[in-house]
């Protein structure tokens, strides 16, 4: 939420810091000064186009004032094809997690709207790991931060909400105090 309201639109605050600073990466956290979320704001206009979401008026008018649809110029935005709904479903629910928590480290128990999206990335996940993944679907999972690297370490942010985990290790802790 922004701690004052902004007279300048988005696309003003973007067109401003593109003048300023033209091949500047805009980090996703980044603030205007009356608290615009430029960097957010960027992200969901990125990742609303790979989805397909994004009106073709709303892209050329992006493109008019200059906007970078990805941080590297040699590496197209990905697209993710019309045909595949449940790909779709998936990398935007994936998109509203890291909107929501900043990161795309989506628990594997997380579930939205009926659909099980942390088991279907720890799937896509581990084909990406095997080397089995097809580019047309590991390019969107890493637009939206997902690596096939080793998850961080420490309290899963799911167990904060379900509970879940929590249990778990506290036996495990407990039974080591036991013994």
């Amino acid at each position: 939420m922004r701690a004052t309201q902004s007279a300048a639109s988005p696309l003003q605050h973007y067109r401003i810091f593109r003048r300023q600073h033209p091949r500047t990466a805009i980090p996703a956290d980044y603030v205007t000064e009356d608290g615009l979320r430029l960097g957010r704001w960027q992200e969901r206009q990125r990742v609303a186009r790979m989805l397909g979401t994004l009106p073709p008026q709303r892209i050329a008018q992006l493109d008019a004032i200059g906007f970078m649809w990805s941080d590297d110029d040699d590496v197209p935005v990905p697209a993710v094809s019309r045909a595949d709904s449940k790909q779709r479903r998936m990398l935007t629910e994936i998109a509203a997690y890291r909107e929501e928590h900043g990161n795309a480290l989506v628990p594997a128990n997380y579930v939205a709207d009926g659909e099980q999206v942390g088991q279907w990335l720890y799937r896509a996940v581990k084909k990406w790991r095997a080397g089995a993944l097809p580019d047309e679907e590991r390019r969107p999972l890493a637009a939206l931060g997902v690596s096939p690297g080793p998850r961080p370490r420490g309290p899963r942010a799911s167990a904060q909400h379900t509970g879940a985990g929590v249990h778990r290790r506290d036996r495990r802790l407990s039974a080591r105090a036991r013994s």
